[in-house]
C-alpha cells in the first residue's frame, strides 16, 4: 500500500511501556502510519484537533479521560474517526456497551498483532471487525435476553410491569412514575401490588432485590437516572411545542 494511502492511526494507552512496544511494532506495518500516539483521552483529542486520523487505539481505564468517555466525545466531535477499543477486560457487558456507543471494534489486549492490523484493516474498509470475543458477546447476550423472555412470560409480567418495576427500583414515588408511563397513580400502585405478590415478598427492597438476581433489574448511577429525567422532559416538552404549533 503507498505511504499516502496508508491509514492513518492513533494509538491511546497510559502505560508507557504497552504504548511504546505497540507503537515499535505498529510501524513495521506499511499499511499504517502512525500519526499521534496519547497517553490519555484528553491529551489524544487536542492532538486530534490538529492531526485529523482514520483509525484510533484506544484504551479503555485511563486518567483524564478514560476510553469509554473518549469514545463518547469522538461520535459527537469527530464522527468520521473510527475506534477500536483496546481491553484487559473480557467482560461481554463493557464490550457490547462500547459496540453500542459507536466503537467499530473491541480487542482484549491478548489478541495477536495480527489480529490488530487485521480489525485495523478490516475497519478501514468496512467500517467495523468483529472479533470472535465480541461475538461470543452478541451470543451470550442475545441467550440472556431470550431468558429474560421466558422469565417474563412464567411470570405473566407486562412491558408495561418491567417499566413500573425499574421506575421503582430506581426509588422513584407511584406518582412519578404514573406522570411517566401516562397512568393513574392507582394504576401503578396495582402494578407494584402484583409484582410483590409474583415475587412473594413485602418490600421494595426484596423487590429490587430479587429483580436484579432475575436480570429484570440493573442498577443505575444517579447520573444515569438524571440523564433519562431530563430525556422525558425534553420529549414532554416536544410533544407539548409540537401540539401548540398545530393550533396556530
Amino acid at each position: 500500500m503507498p505511504q499516502s494511502e496508508a491509514i492513518r492511526l492513533a494509538l491511546v494507552d497510559d502505560h508507557a511501556i504497552v504504548r511504546q512496544g505497540l507503537a515499535s511494532m505498529l510501524r513495521e506495518y506499511p499499511q499504517v502510519e502512525l500519526l499521534i500516539i496519547a497517553n490519555n483521552g484528553q491529551d489524544f483529542l487536542a492532538q486530534l484537533s490538529q492531526q485529523p486520523i482514520d483509525i484510533v487505539l484506544l484504551d479503555i481505564e485511563m486518567p483524564q479521560l478514560n476510553g469509554v468517555e473518549t469514545l463518547q466525545q469522538l461520535s459527537t466531535r469527530y464522527p468520521d474517526v473510527k475506534a477500536i477499543m483496546l481491553s484487559m477486560h473480557d467482560d461481554p457487558e463493557i464490550a457490547l456497551e462500547c459496540l453500542r456507543l459507536g466503537a467499530a471494534s473491541y480487542l482484549l489486549k491478548e489478541c495477536s498483532l495480527s489480529e490488530m492490523m487485521e480489525a485495523i484493516i478490516q475497519v478501514q474498509q468496512n467500517g467495523a471487525y468483529l472479533s470472535a470475543f465480541a461475538e461470543s458477546s452478541f451470543a451470550s447476550k442475545k441467550h440472556h435476553i431470550n431468558e429474560l423472555q421466558q422469565m417474563q412470560l412464567e411470570k405473566g409480567f407486562s412491558d408495561r410491569d418491567l417499566k413500573v418495576l425499574q421506575l421503582l427500583c430506581d426509588g422513584f414515588t407511584s406518582k412519578y412514575i404514573a406522570e411517566q408511563i401516562h397512568v393513574s397513580k392507582k394504576t401503578v400502585d396495582l402494578i407494584r401490588t402484583r409484582l410483590l405478590k409474583a415475587y412473594q415478598v413485602k418490600t421494595s427492597n426484596e423487590l429490587m432485590r430479587l429483580s436484579i438476581l432475575d436480570g429484570f433489574y440493573k442498577p443505575r448511577t444517579n447520573e444515569e437516572i438524571q440523564a433519562e429525567k431530563e430525556g422525558l422532559l425534553e420529549q414532554k416538552l416536544a410533544r407539548r411545542n409540537t401540539r401548540l404549533q398545530g393550533k396556530t
